[in-house]
């Protein structure tokens, strides 16, 4: 029975599965998920009259039917972000609009608690209730054991079935150093670089994976009375409390996700080397307290996520950091580009391995602005939109309705360049973020955030009909083509979601871009004069007519796609972590 259902849980088609009946599926998950954990002796088992009745399906098969089954299940720890709001940021609706209006992407900020009133915070109290915090072996013991890796899912990957397809053969396998988990420590012993701040030292190997668990574990809780910090990724995939908590965080900012980490650290320990993170952080104090020295971002840029990172010898002046000291309850936000260091360097004798009073764990909330969800991203659904409306009218002819889509593809180029050095379209847009209801007395505050988010667009749209550049542009073009290098187009392939006009023949291979360069090329350079006046008349039409609200439309349409992947990727992979009672 159990090999039958496997098989037809996984030949099935994942839009299929939609139809299975959630109470069967609950029913089912608890003993095949036991089933799961014990499949080395159940492929075995001397208790069988032959072979026949041994269980043939893989572990890795049986992982595979759990994820399955799990991805349209509601997680039962669902919070509303009103609720988390108010646990983060404050009671008052004006403090989180404050904090938006003022801190968001600019500065660090500090919400601390009165340690009397945190037992009456649900959520922090159901935070701290996921950790076992009698001594340090425990709590190391509930972060790490029964984990299994979270390989990781494309950013621009709305089809969940090309993710299985893609870890076929490896979904439920145990955690990979560096991808799942990092054992660190920083000391100012380690070797020095040429720019002066200290190294990371890793307990294991960079890709080494930990075949046996019980084993895994001890050597984490050494390494712990060793000095070294223990910092799990991942965590909204592994606690449904946490994945919870996570979702809120997202709707509040309008993005599709957020990921979470958590960090444990001993007595006069730095964990991470001195660094900066291209996603805004808030950190969660949970247990103890934490030295964190920061320092502010000195480019006029945000770091964008995927993009290298710059080295830190021009960004830290070691005079011009601030100190903040994190207790039990505190969040801190860090905005990207800030660099940051955090110590426990608590000034006590020696370290009893049974307390975890001079210990810190926090977790990290990593606001992460996907390139769709910036306001460049905004601004190239701006332009897909219209064009698709101006396509899509009885008064365009064929011949223009070719110029238009090779002058669209030439302006989303434009923009590309025009953002790679201005600040604004960097930012992350917030249209779609759930804002909480507004009591009179911070109506003021909702309506300046959201006329604030209709500023950033107009001011943009001003930018592009003032700056883009339609030689830049061509040049780009034209050296891809000369090269045969589609690779500086990449980051097109997300507009791929975005319903298009016209048959298949017409549309547009984001994923595929270096034909319709070729042809843009070939229609523009020969007769560059009127392919420029041609251009600019394209654009200004644009930035006279582009609706805001189509725009606005659009995008939520588009963040709803990439959260429903997302959250299918969540459940299925907070089911193989699930500890179920039978």
């Amino acid at each position: 029975m159990v090999d039958t259902l496997v098989l037809m849980v996984n030949s099935c088609q994942v839009d299929s599965l939609h139809n299975l009946q959630q109470d069967v599926v609950r029913k089912v998950l608890p003993l095949l998920h036991k089933i799961w954990k014990n499949v080395d002796k159940l492929g075995s088992s001397t208790d069988c009259i032959n072979s026949k009745n041994q269980l043939q399906r893989k572990e890795h098969e049986i992982s595979e039917a759990i994820f399955r089954l799990s991805m349209n299940i509601a997680c039962p720890a669902h919070l509303e972000p009103d609720e988390v709001r108010r646990s983060i940021f404050g009671q008052s609706v004006s403090d989180f609009e404050n904090f938006l209006l003022n801190y968001w992407e600019k500065s660090t900020y500090l919400v601390t608690r009165k340690q009397k009133n945190l037992h009456v915070d649900s959520v922090f109290t159901s935070l701290l209730n996921e950790f076992d915090p009698k001594t340090p072996d425990t709590i190391i013991q509930s972060l790490v054991n029964g984990i299994v890796s979270c390989p990781a899912i494309a950013s621009d990957e709305l089809d969940i079935s090309s993710f299985l397809r893609e870890v076929q053969g490896s979904l439920g396998a145990t955690v990979k150093y560096r991808q799942d988990i990092r054992v660190v420590r920083t000391n100012d012993q380690c070797d020095q670089t040429s720019i002066g701040y200290a190294m990371e030292e890793h307990f294991f190997d960079d890709g080494m994976t930990f075949q046996d668990a019980d084993a895994f574990v001890e050597k984490c809780k050494d390494a712990f009375k060793n000095g070294f910090s223990v910092a799990l990724r991942g965590m909204e995939f592994r606690s449904e409390k946490i994945a919870a908590i996570a979702s809120a965080v997202a709707d509040l900012f309008g993005q599709p996700s957020v990921g979470a980490n958590i960090y444990f650290s001993p007595p006069r320990a730095q964990g991470l080397a001195r660094h900066y993170d291209d996603h805004c952080v808030l950190v969660w104090q949970l247990l103890g307290c934490k030295k964190w020295m920061i320092w502010p971002d000195t480019k006029l840029l945000l770091p964008r996520l995927y993009e290298p990172f710059e080295p830190l010898d021009d960004l830290v002046d070691d005079c011009g950091g601030r100190m903040e000291i994190l207790l039990e309850g505190d969040i801190m936000y860090v905005p990207r580009g800030f660099v940051h260091e955090a110590h426990t360097d608590v000034d006590v004798g020696g370290f009893e391995v049974n307390s975890t009073v001079d210990c810190s764990l926090h977790l990290t909330l990593a606001i992460e602005v996907e390139p769709p969800f910036e306001w460049e991203g905004f601004t190239h659904i701006a332009l897909h939109c219209w064009t698709e409306k101006h396509w899509s009218s009885p008064f365009v002819k064929s011949q223009e309705e070719a110029r238009t889509s090779l002058f669209a593809l030439l302006l989303h180029v434009a923009i590309r360049l025009l953002s790679k050095n201005d600040a604004t379209f960097r930012k992350a847009c917030m249209v779609a973020a759930k804002l909480p209801p507004s009591s009179s007395c911070t109506t003021t505050h909702s309506k300046a955030l959201r006329s604030n988010q209709r500023s950033f667009f107009d001011e943009i749209i001003k930018k592009i009909d003032k700056s883009c550049n339609f030689k830049e542009a061509l040049m780009c073009i034209g050296l891809a083509v000369r090269e045969k290098n589609d690779e500086p187009f990449q980051w097109m392939c997300w507009l791929r979601h975005l319903p298009q006009h016209g048959g298949t023949n017409d549309q547009v291979d984001f994923c595929n871009i270096f034909g319709a360069l070729e042809e843009l090329l070939e229609a523009v350079s020969c007769n560059l004069e009127q392919s420029l006046t041609e251009f600019t008349d394209f654009k200004s039409k644009f930035c006279r007519c582009v609706a805001y609200e189509d725009a606005c439309e659009s995008f939520e349409m588009l963040l709803q796609m990439y959260r429903t992947t997302r959250n299918q990727y969540t459940r299925g992979m907070l089911a193989l972590h699930r500890k179920h009672e039978i």
